[in-house]
């Protein structure tokens, strides 16, 4: 597979990353300080192609998205084994929404993608490109790290040596030995001890529905005492609200009649004395009042009378008015009796209060079976009559309950003393709600234990029938299992022998260009532990007797090696190679040596991007990716 451009936003480190008309061959330098994101391309590529990277769990790959943004996307062009030119595109948002689609470059725009979807697209891939992740990082992409020899039993490894499906096979085998052994053993021992505890096991089948009957009677009676506590707390509630409301009520009614007939009586007056001064002028009566009049208001004059007339109609107005007030506030006092008769009601509900039958003799008896007691007690146990306890709800006093709902229906009598009433009955309901709880908790607990007492007696009345005939079948598959383990163990040595002398053949070919021809040949044994072979002391050593630079080199020329051999396994045809920081423990000779030896060690390894800090001015690339710390796109186009 050959890389042939790289766009992104918001992936990383970039808001756009541009880079086009890559060359498929030679060397492709990336450049720059720390942190100026030269990784970031090689983990684009990764996102890219596989929907992960290597610095990231696949549960954190939310992180990719550049810091502050909300959705990042990604495209990778590329042209595998085939000669075609693919266009990968990717998108993943903050909330976990991450899909993929697989065209081809050449198609019209209208036509179908070959893929759609991350499980989809992720399928065709590795058709295409023929590896995967796990085998990618551990061969053609060197992420930023030591080199270090690779470890034996990594799936990418096991993957080019051909080991994956012998050990997905063996691990099969083994797990499939494994659990057919113990489940002999068990069904064994369950063979022995079934019948026993079949007898053991003595069912009483009206038990179970008799403990049902009694949490269902307790659960109605404590969620009657809940009811009636709500009802009896609501109606003193608003009883003692309703109580300074109806005294303020009846004392505004007192003063509104008051007034009205005060109203009335002057209305009267100043009527009376406008019809006898003037209607009644001669008469001695109106004379009399005509000259009390003048004698007590100095300013009174007979132009004056027919402000008696005005006088009383405004007095008769205010009869009216202060008498419509008076009886808005006594049908305002009226409606509180409701919150009486509410209060009376729900003191009176106390008595409709059912009792619940406790019978002890239930749970005495499961405890009996759970203590395995002998048939003969059990039976002796059922014979007796059981006794029965009838738990009524606890009263303080009907007497004091019934003068109380009767003061409270005559409105006589005090909040304090409704608090307290009601207090005292709100105590009993709850101690008894209390009761019930507990029960219930006691029986909960004893109908877990008779329920599995009865699951108990149902599968070993199952088990019994099969036992036998499983053991005869599972042993003579553990038979089977031992002849394929062998033939497993067989194919496993041989597999590994071969890909350890390929994998020499292919060191010794790179190892010298590396080396400058001090070492040549490498001893890999089957756990991939390096010994090389140097050319002076004519001897294998050890890699500790290597200098630190050396040991990257030979590392390096392992990690090469494994990706040409999976090339001519899986792949055969151009493949690019990513390699983050290769020579960062490198001096600057071996630098130059390695960026000579490279692109001569394979015609299949053709594009090779290197990372670096910064390479010498005279080094010559195909191509020059310059990262700069400051900036947060790239565009670049090749040609």
């Amino acid at each position: 597979m050959i890389i042939n451009s790289i766009k992104a936003n918001n992936v990383l480190k970039y808001t756009d990353l541009n880079l086009e008309n890559i060359p498929g061959q030679g060397l492709i330098a990336i450049s720059g300080p720390n942190e100026s994101g030269k990784s970031t391309i090689g983990e684009t590529v990764c996102f890219a192609l596989f929907g992960r990277t290597f610095s990231l769990d696949v549960d954190d790959l939310t992180k990719v998205i550049r810091w502050g943004e909300t959705h990042c996307s990604a495209q990778l062009e590329f042209t595998p084994r085939d000669g075609k030119r693919y266009c990968l595109d990717r998108f993943l948002d903050d909330a976990g929404n991450h899909s993929a689609r697989l065209t081809l470059t050449a198609s019209d725009n209208d036509e179908e993608p070959i893929a759609r979807g991350v499980e989809q697209v992720a399928d065709k891939v590795y058709e295409l490109v023929g590896y995967e992740f796990e085998e990618f990082v551990e061969s053609f992409y060197l992420a930023q790290r030591e080199i270090t020899t690779p470890h034996p039993h990594s799936f990418a490894v096991k993957t080019m040596a051909g080991l994956v499906t012998l050990e997905y096979v063996n691990e099969a085998c083994q797990e499939d030995k494994g659990a057919t052994l113990n489940e002999v053993e068990q069904r064994q021992a369950e063979q022995i001890s079934v019948q026993t505890q079949i007898d053991e096991i003595d069912i009483d089948h009206n038990l179970m529905p008799a403990l049902q009957g009694e949490h269902n009677e307790v659960t109605r009676h404590m969620e009657d005492s809940m009811d009636l506590i709500e009802q009896l707390e609501n109606a003193s509630i608003t009883y003692q609200d309703a109580v300074p409301r109806r005294e303020s009520d009846l004392s505004t009614a007192g003063r509104a009649g008051f007034l009205a007939f005060l109203s009335l009586l002057l209305a009267l007056i100043a009527g009376g004395a406008w019809y006898l001064l003037a209607k009644l002028p001669e008469q001695a009566s109106a004379q009399q009042l005509s000259e009390i009049l003048s004698n007590n208001i100095s300013a009174w004059q007979d132009s004056m009378i027919p402000w008696l007339l005005y006088g009383a109609g405004g007095f008769a107005l205010l009869f009216l008015i202060f008498w419509i007030r008076r009886a808005a506030k006594k049908r305002s006092a009226k409606a509180y009796d409701e919150a009486a008769s509410g209060l009376v009601d729900a003191l009176g509900n106390l008595d409709s209060l059912s009792s619940v039958v406790i019978r002890n003799e239930l749970v005495e008896e499961v405890e009996s079976n759970q203590a395995d007691m002998d048939t003969e007690s059990t039976e002796g146990t059922e014979s007796e009559q059981p006794d029965e306890a009838e738990a009524e709800p606890a009263i303080v006093d009907r007497a004091a309950r019934e003068r109380l709902s009767q003061r409270v229906s005559d409105w006589n009598v005090t909040i304090a003393e409704v608090r307290d009433g009601v207090a005292q009955e709100e105590g009993q309901l709850r101690q008894g709600v209390e009761t019930d709880r507990r029960r219930l908790g006691q029986l909960d607990s004893v109908i877990d234990q008779e329920q599995e007492r009865l699951d108990k007696f149902e599968q070993l009345k199952q088990i019994k029938g099969d036992l036998q005939q499983k053991i005869d079948d599972k042993q003579r598959h553990m038979e089977i299992c031992a002849v394929a383990d062998q033939l497993i163990q067989g194919a496993t040595r041989e597999v590994s022998h071969k890909f350890n002398h390929k994998l020499r053949g292919l060191v010794s070919k790179t190892l010298p260009l590396f080396t400058e021809n001090r070492y040549e040949h490498l001893q890999i044994d089957d756990d991939l532990s390096v010994r090389a072979f140097s050319s002076e002391k004519r001897d294998f050593m050890d890699l500790e007797e290597i200098s630190s630079g050396t040991q990257r080199q030979i590392m390096l020329a392992v990690r090469l090696a494994l990706s040409q051999e999976l090339v001519n396994r899986a792949i055969q045809g151009s493949q690019f190679l990513f390699l983050d920081e290769p020579f960062a423990f490198f001096d600057e000779k071996r630098t130059r040596s390695s960026l000579t030896v490279l692109p001569t060690l394979s015609e299949d390894l053709t594009q090779i991007w290197i990372v670096a800090q910064d390479f010498a001015d005279d080094l010559n690339f195909d191509m020059h990716v310059h990262c700069d710390r400051e900036s947060n796109s790239i565009s670049l186009q090749q040609g």
